[in-house]
């Protein structure tokens, strides 16, 4: 069994994390793997480290030379399997109750009936607890654990969160902060559960000057706010945490990286105040292990390699896709773009092909393109594609 050391962030200031296609004034909430490994590597390097040593040990594909189209390019792939850790996604918790990515195919698991009633109310459902989460690894039919479309009609087996948006049993509202689970056991306190905020979106006016003519332009940012006892967590397989990097071990690094991280923020408008958090290192967590040529919930991004496709997804239960770009920063150089790569979301379900680790870290620095092809920068970009997935039995017929 794949056994996470779990990590909790509360946010003090809020969360900025910016979506590709979407504007400044939104935000999302959870912070994705890439992205947390991409933030570990950067610190990691300011700190005096030197990031090629950082990334030896993971599976990563390098761009050597840039040709004229991006289907000549030459490619340099190390495939080695010694990647001294994983990294899920950070999913909001709730006091004691972690919330997981809902799987993708979260709507075979009911009956037909189910999905006519009940359409709008699992359409709305981000996030479901472990609770939720262990039912569904198995295939279990959830129809009996649907909380009900009545906010005042006592729950059977679960209960809704954020208008919906997650998903728990009522065997878990004991770990609920206090203000949560006042009035809980009435009907009354189940229609009001419903309505608790674990976050709240809000766009917050800023401004900037001009530098020549001193005039105002008014803007607003988006900011994740999470209510008191509430906030991310991510989960870390340590696969050698005693593996050396510099002159101490994985494990030592990771932990100064993220008080290092926790001083200057995660995510964008961090000059603002966003982005702060103070870390916990909780409890470990044991879920089922993905088996080779079986299927897989991803907890984490993934970017398939080469010989993993396309078996990967060419039999997926349910998998999505997304983009993933953004501006780059440096030191000596321009900020810039880097190239966009396609990486399968959270809660996709896809084949394991092999026996891990699955995907690799991949080079995105920007290419300029023509009759000679070139670099924007000296040094790889890389972008974290690791897949931390967990065991997911296909549902049988009878």
């Amino acid at each position: 069994m794949p056994t996470l050391e779990t990590v909790r962030l509360t946010f003090p200031g809020g969360l900025h994390v910016g979506t590709r296609g979407v504007n400044l004034e939104e935000s999302g909430v959870s912070i994705p793997s890439d992205t947390l490994f991409a933030a570990l590597m950067d610190v990691y390097r300011r700190d005096g480290g030197n990031p090629e040593a950082w990334l030896q040990p993971f599976p990563s594909a390098r761009l050597t030379q840039p040709g004229e189209t991006a289907d000549v390019d030459c490619w340099e792939r190390s495939s080695g399997d010694d990647a001294p850790f994983l990294l899920t996604t950070a999913f909001p918790f709730v006091g004691g109750v972690r919330f997981f990515p809902v799987p993708l195919p979260l709507r075979s698991l009911f009956t037909d009936e189910t999905l006519k009633a009940h359409r709008k109310e699992i359409g709305a459902i981000r996030f479901v607890s472990e609770g939720i989460l262990r039912q569904a690894l198995e295939s279990r039919g959830l129809d009996d654990l649907l909380f009900p479309a009545d906010c005042p009609t006592e729950p059977s087996g679960a209960a809704a969160l954020q208008q919906g948006v997650c998903w728990l049993l009522t065997d878990e509202l004991d770990d609920l902060p206090e203000h949560f689970r006042k009035g809980v056991g009435r009907r009354s306190g189940y229609t009001a559960l419903r309505h608790h905020r674990v976050y709240a979106t809000t766009r917050v006016p800023r401004v900037t000057i001009s530098r020549i003519s001193s005039a105002s332009q008014i803007y607003h940012a988006g900011r994740v706010c999470f209510a008191p006892g509430c906030g991310l967590w991510f989960g870390i397989q340590w696969r050698a945490p005693g593996t050396p990097v510099g002159q101490v071990t994985y494990r030592e690094t990771v932990t100064r990286l993220l008080a290092l991280l926790g001083d200057e923020g995660l995510g964008g408008e961090r000059t603002s105040g966003y982005g702060g958090f103070q870390f916990e290192v909780g409890e470990t967590l044991s879920l089922p292990d993905p088996s080779p040529g079986g299927l897989m919930l991803l907890l984490s991004r993934y970017h398939p390699r080469g010989n993993e496709l396309p078996a990967a997804l060419a039999s997926a239960l349910a998998y999505s896709l997304t983009p993933v770009g953004g501006w780059l920063r440096t030191h000596g150089a321009a900020a810039q773009r880097r190239r966009r790569v396609w990486l399968v979301t959270e809660g996709s379900v896809v084949h394991a092909v092999g026996d891990g680790p699955w995907g690799d870290v991949v080079d995105t620095r920007p290419v300029y393109r023509g009759s000679a092809p070139s670099f924007g920068l000296d040094h790889p970009v890389w972008r974290h594609g690791l897949a931390l997935g967990v065991g997911f039995k296909e549902a049988r017929d009878g």
